[in-house]
């Protein structure tokens, strides 16, 4: 069974290279600019977000926060991908579970959300 990765990536290059990175590694993947509503992620049902911190209307760390109050999502680990020069203190306040620096290394992004999702429980 693949493990999913959503990601709501504000710019469209970045969201299908990403997309593209992931698919090559097995992964299942949706991506959007930003979700209208939260429910619209549940049937998805991620083993993991990948966040931008900069989206359309609202700063990615509230999304986070809110994906984190949502029964049906609270436990789905999130990773904050962000140019922010105080991205690391960003994800600690939203709980999100890692960070990637923006310019991000292949390797990099891939490692991390293999360490994530391969340390996390299967859902059914």
């Amino acid at each position: 069974m693949k493990k999913k990765v959503l990601i709501i990536e504000n710019d469209q290059d970045i969201r299908h290279i990403v997309e593209f990175i992931l698919n090559e590694q097995g992964f299942e993947t949706l991506s959007m600019p930003e979700p209208q509503d939260l429910s619209e992620i549940i049937p998805f049902a991620p083993d993991l977000v990948l966040l931008d911190e900069f989206i359309n209307s609202r700063p990615g760390h509230r999304l986070c926060l809110k994906i984190k109050q949502v029964h049906a999502l609270k436990t789905i680990p999130v990773i904050i991908l962000s140019t922010a020069n105080d991205i690391e203190l960003i994800a600690t306040e939203c709980q999100a579970n890692d960070f990637i620096r923006k310019p991000f290394d292949v390797t990099d992004i891939v490692g991390k959300v293999l360490e994530i999702v391969n340390h996390q429980p299967m859902a059914y």
